[in-house]
């Protein structure tokens, strides 16, 4: 929004100029409170874009505080294997150090079963003319239920996929030629074991599936134990250690301590937090941000503070005691020998301070306190959002009505002095016609008395 500039009047009386004057004196002053109201508006609107970057500040420092608690609920160890080409082991939480030896004996197979009947275009035929078929797959039975107006072949396999849930893997096979195609259903089981498939189609002729090929399990020894079988090449070998097998052979599957994954989220987490320290502190003061001066930005500092102040209950009590510090101004280090340190002595204690964004300790003090932030109900910068937001909204309403009564006022009082300056305009005439007047009779006088 802006003022009024001097409205054009072309009056034509002597006072012309000043009536000119008196209408832009009085628009001027009928838009200060207009003026005022849009230098509100430029306040709020750096109010607002400083809000949204604080926001996206906090955001990143959430995401570092999830980070950590991704890193810890890993179990802080790594798997690695002699023979990567036999088997590939991950670890998740529960594990355990230790050294497991694993032989592959039998990668084990799923059971396979085709169609008996084939179909020349399965996007307009089907195998049989049931609308719901039983099918055995696993040791379970499924209900399969094609859409009834589209009773083909590709859509009983899309049913039986979605039916199954990835428990049965249905596709389509060509056993004919290019020129003349012979398509039939071709099922497999996800699990490696000894059950057999079969598919009723409910009209009385029983399994329409040929006879299938069995699959057998996974076979493998582990640690002396033999005969062992697994219905699935990711075995589990341990609470928190899995193996993928991937052909026969013998490997050793070493687990040890891994505080890695938790020194990085934690480098990431100091990042995060001088950025988002920084951001804040820029709005403090007399040359601070579009903020200073605002309760919004103690608000933040306390829930920073309220990070890097938490205490712990257990053996490892602050931040401090995982090698987080500050320095005199108030930036915070990570040194990762003191994590390191710490976690090979007292690999609980972590643990237990830490805890999780749901379970107590610093990430969830962490949680709760950023999500006091960025909570888009309740959360400090959100609600100030919205409150900024509003008192944006209602100075621009009030900038219209008033830019509308400013141009009411303007339109008046320029017809008001059109008409006076034409009156002024036309005595004016008159007064010089009647000057001319008076002087020519008073001219004639004097030369009729010469």
């Amino acid at each position: 929004m802006s003022t009024s500039s001097t409205p054009i009047f072309s009056g034509t009386s002597s006072f012309s100029s000043d009536f000119a004057q008196v209408i832009s004196r009085a628009v001027s002053i009928a838009s200060l409170p207009m003026n005022q109201l849009s230098d509100e508006v430029t306040t709020l609107t750096g109010e607002q874009t400083a809000l949204s970057s604080l926001s996206t500040s906090f955001t990143s420092l959430q995401s570092a505080v999830t980070a950590i608690g991704t890193a810890a609920a890993s179990g802080n160890y790594s798997a690695s294997s002699s023979d990567n080409t036999v088997a590939t082991a991950t670890t998740s939480s529960g594990a355990t150090p230790g050294t497991y030896n694993l032989e592959v004996d039998d990668l084990g197979s799923p059971s396979t079963a085709v169609s008996s009947a084939t179909v020349t275009d399965p996007t307009t035929q089907n195998i049989s003319t049931s609308t719901s078929y039983t099918l055995m797959a696993n040791g379970q039975s499924y209900t399969i239920e094609p859409p009834p107006d589209a009773n083909t072949l590709t859509s009983l396999v899309s049913a039986i996929n979605t039916t199954t849930e990835g428990a049965v893997q249905a596709t389509i096979i060509n056993i004919g030629t290019t020129a003349q195609p012979q398509y039939e259903l071709s099922l497999q089981s996800s699990e490696y074991g000894s059950d057999d498939l079969t598919l009723d189609d409910g009209l009385g002729s029983g399994n329409i599936l040929d006879p299938a090929s069995t699959g057998t399990p996974v076979q493998y020894d582990l640690n002396g134990q033999t005969g062992l079988t697994a219905s699935s090449q990711t075995l589990s070998l341990s609470p928190g250690l899995t193996a993928t097998v991937l052909t026969t052979g013998t490997t050793s599957i070493t687990v040890n301590q891994d505080d890695s994954s938790i020194a990085t989220a934690l480098t990431n987490f100091v990042t995060a937090y001088n950025a988002t320290s920084e951001a804040v502190q820029a709005q403090r003061g007399i040359s601070g941000g579009a903020l200073a001066g605002s309760g919004v930005v103690t608000e933040l500092s306390q829930s920073l503070q309220n990070l890097a102040t938490y205490t712990g209950t257990g053996s490892i009590q602050s931040i401090a005691d995982l090698g987080l510090t500050f320095d005199s101004n108030g930036v915070l280090s990570f040194d990762p020998t003191v994590l390191n340190s710490v976690t090979s002595s007292n690999l609980q204690g972590v643990t237990d301070f830490l805890g999780s964004a749901t379970g107590g300790g610093f990430l969830q003090a962490a949680t709760d306190a950023l999500n006091g932030v960025l909570n888009s109900t309740s959360g400090t910068i959100p609600s100030e959002t919205n409150g900024v937001a509003g008192q944006i909204l209602s100075a621009n309403n009030r900038i219209s009505t008033d830019q509308d009564n400013i141009n009411t006022l303007q339109t008046n009082l320029t017809n008001q002095m059109d008409a006076a300056d034409a009156a002024i305009a036309e005595m004016q005439q008159q007064y010089t016609y009647l000057t001319g007047l008076f002087a020519s009779m008073t001219t004639n006088s004097n030369g009729t008395t010469g």
